[in-house]
């Protein structure tokens, strides 16, 4: 028997919901009560979709494996160079996010690794995808494998320091100097 659209829609409000408070407080700071106002879902409602917190959790980890899935859906069929330059502008979509959340892979992850939360396996498989993605396209440029992993560190970071300072501009002027020093090592400038 499938769900009704009407129930599918209410889960994805919860999840949605979810998502927003966990990037914002993280997954110690939110309680199903939060997520239950958040997404206008009596509590004793949300045990109906959700019955135990690791539910939720992973439906919002689902969400994120969504998310990198339609970005990299989107990429596919690209040249190396213009994947990298298309992810580069993807990065610098939201600098104030980014600032504000950080990765919105990894932030979600690393909270989970230290909580020792169950979820943090699951979690990381989703960082992995993103990191391979940026290796093949760096590695199908001729670059060595060492490229992709200071790269990704490099946006991570960027991730962190400006998360940590609450500075948008931060972010974007270091990832638009990644950007360039991308370019010019690979020729594209």
């Amino acid at each position: 028997m499938e769900p009704r659209q009407g129930a599918l829609t209410k889960r994805n409000e919860i999840v949605a919901a979810a998502l927003e408070l966990y990037r914002t407080f993280g997954v110690g700071g939110t309680t199903l009560k939060n997520v239950s106002d958040a997404s206008e879902v009596p509590l004793g409602n949300l045990y109906y979709y959700f019955k135990t917190r690791s539910q939720l959790v992973l439906a919002v980890l689902d969400e994120c494996e969504h998310e990198l899935q339609t970005l990299l859906k989107r990429l596919s069929g690209l040249s190396p160079v213009a994947w990298l330059d298309a992810y580069f502008e993807w990065l610098l979509t939201d600098p104030a996010a980014a600032a504000r959340f950080g990765c919105p892979f990894g932030a979600l992850a690393l909270e989970l690794r230290a909580l020792s939360d169950p979820a943090a396996d699951r979690a990381a498989e989703t960082v992995e995808t993103y990191f391979r993605a940026v290796c093949v396209q760096t590695v199908a440029l001729g670059l060595p494998l060492t490229f992709a992993d200071d790269l990704f560190t490099a946006v991570q970071g960027s991730y962190t320091v400006a998360r940590v300072r609450g500075d948008a501009a931060f972010f974007q002027a270091s990832i638009q100097r990644l950007r360039d020093r991308t370019m010019q090592t690979i020729g594209a400038v």
